[in-house]
């Protein structure tokens, strides 16, 4: 019991070594398909009027998107299939054909699809994917809260910081929400974070399940979260992370292990906000003392702050974000940028038929979310409003 273990001592796949897995760290390092013309140097004009060879950009290559038109009737169709699952009605495309306007009569047909009590279901279902939880009551309530949150055009941030309602149940026959609190000790709720099904689903070692769920869901990257431009060296090593490299425990798991620097990369954060989630037992309940267990060999022991973090040291989001509690994780949470990015890309993938960005690698590039992420702020944080302007979008309606 007091012998200590490097991490090149755990077995492969526990959730210490989280941070083998290489991951980009930001959403705007790949390639999804969405990048614009090329805009290549190009050759002056023989006579030497202005161009690339006489200091001035030259005029963006022609590609086929150049070459669509709108087409709102198909758009329309598009949106149908994806808002709610169905085809738009024969009257609700012969109203589009004859308007005049045919971007209003399509703007108000998007607030119909949005209004349409299927619109409910369809979001169910979306955040039961994004947040890999769902399918029984018990499992329900984090995707339901996020759905209704968007149905009811409500900030988007009441996702983290709600203190009522935060298990609210859903109807498949009406396609309609119904208010319910969580059940399961927390001294105060706050939104997803502290939801019971969510703390059952990713139950682990350590919390640290926990703690990726969260990074992976709301901020859409793998860990390492925090990198700084220019690495120390730890023994020879890079060291990317901000955060005193001594800050996390080194007994009985040393984190500090030099051999293995590239894990106290990720766990100078992972073990900052771990602690915050190791009340939750194995049923989401809360408990008075810490519920999960550090995997010492031959037998595991119940986690202490010491495991995780040096004598002193604060739980915190991120380096210099210091929160004590969930609901300050919460709020902490609804004030970084990278999480708001993070909602407005899900939208987008959602919009365009994306896949995953975490695990499928589908980034989208900032020149393509800039836009949408000024309008998500300007709304209030209202997915579902930032959602429609993806729908009115050139992308979406041009084909």
């Amino acid at each position: 019991m007091g012998r200590k273990l490097t991490l090149l001592a755990l077995p492969l796949g526990m959730m210490i070594a989280a941070c083998a897995n290489g991951a980009p760290t930001g959403l705007s390092g790949g390639d999804d398909g969405n990048d614009g013309p090329s805009t290549g140097a190009g050759n002056g004009s023989p006579n030497g009027s202005a161009g690339a060879g006489a200091g001035q950009p030259a005029p963006p290559e022609h590609t086929a998107l150049d070459d669509r038109t709108l087409d709102y009737g198909e758009a329309l169709r598009t949106a149908s299939l994806k808002l709610v699952r169905d085809l738009p009605t024969l009257d609700q495309i012969q109203k589009l054909a004859a308007a005049k306007d045919q971007k209003a009569a399509y703007s108000a047909a998007l607030d119909a699809l949005f209004a349409d009590p299927r619109f409910n279901a369809r979001m169910v279902k979306f955040w039961r994917d994004t947040m890999r939880i769902g399918g029984d009551p018990d499992m329900d309530a984090a995707p339901v809260l996020a759905a209704k949150i968007m149905s009811e055009g409500r900030p988007y941030t009441d996702l983290f910081t709600a203190t009522s309602g935060t298990c609210p149940t859903f109807d498949p026959d009406t396609n309609t929400f119904a208010d319910g609190d969580c059940q399961n000790g927390v001294p105060a709720a706050a939104g997803v974070l502290t939801n019971p099904g969510v703390m059952t689903q990713f139950y682990s070692n350590m919390a640290f399940r926990r703690v990726r769920w969260v990074q992976e869901t709301f901020v859409c990257t793998k860990f390492p979260a925090e990198v700084v431009a220019t690495p120390k060296q730890v023994d020879g090593k890079d060291y990317t992370s901000p955060w005193d490299f001594a800050s996390i425990g080194n007994d009985p798991i040393n984190f500090q292990d030099t051999s293995a620097v590239v894990c106290a990369n990720c766990h100078t954060s992972i073990n900052h906000i771990a602690p915050l989630f190791g009340n939750f037992d194995a049923n989401g309940q809360y408990q008075s003392s810490i519920q999960v267990m550090t995997p010492t060999a031959p037998d595991p022991v119940t986690t202490q702050m010491s495991h995780w973090l040096r004598a002193g040291e604060k739980t915190s989001w991120r380096s210099g974000v210091e929160v004590a509690d969930l609901p300050g994780l919460g709020k902490a949470m609804a004030a970084d940028p990278d999480v708001a990015e993070c909602a407005v890309a899900g939208m987008w993938n959602f919009t365009m038929s994306k896949e995953d960005i975490v695990n499928d690698l589908a980034t989208v590039p900032d020149e393509v979310l800039g836009t949408y992420k000024t309008k998500f702020a300007a709304s209030g944080m209202d997915l579902k409003a930032t959602l429609k302007q993806m729908f009115l979008s050139d992308d979406f309606t041009k084909f």
